[in-house]
């Protein structure tokens, strides 16, 4: 079955018989896949699978909580300010813990002050767009028959 329809749209002269415009137009007609079966998963249980401490945890959940739509979130000095405050800890340790996150694959680092959260982790909005957001994520669990967990993520550079 071909993933492709193509459209040929021609303007002819009726006079003359000549041929005045023609377009050829491709369209893809791949069906976009459903969205996964899913469950929820807490900040709590992600910060618990990526050993962070209880201020990385909260510094997590207000980043997660302030995101866009398209899963970006700024972080400039005043709100890293604010953070530190409302989690009781140093503006220095929200730095590091920005710093770790994106480490770990939890955050991407867009431009100063600015980031976005891995789509493959959290997702707000239209399917399709997370969809395409998360062509830019690669991420990877795995579990040996101990229980033993590995999480292998990698974030692809445009």
């Amino acid at each position: 079955m071909a993933n492709t329809l193509q459209i040929t749209e021609k303007h002819i002269d009726t006079l003359s018989g000549e041929i005045i415009s023609d377009k050829t137009k491709t369209i893809d007609t791949r069906r976009i896949p459903d969205e996964p079966s899913y469950i929820k998963f807490y900040i709590d249980d992600l910060s618990l699978l990526n050993r962070l401490t209880a201020g990385e945890t909260r510094i997590l959940l207000y980043i997660a909580a302030n995101a866009s739509y398209q899963g970006e979130v700024l972080l400039p000095l005043a709100i890293k300010k604010r953070i530190a405050h409302n989690a009781d800890i140093s503006v220095q340790a929200v730095s590091n813990g920005i710093t770790k996150f994106c480490r770990k694959s939890l955050l991407k680092r867009m431009d100063t002050g600015l980031y976005e959260l891995n789509p493959e982790l959290f997702a707000r909005g239209r399917w399709r767009d997370i969809r395409e957001r998360r062509q830019a994520f690669y991420t990877k669990i795995t579990y040996t028959p101990d229980g033993t967990r590995t999480m292998e993520t990698n974030i692809i550079e445009e």
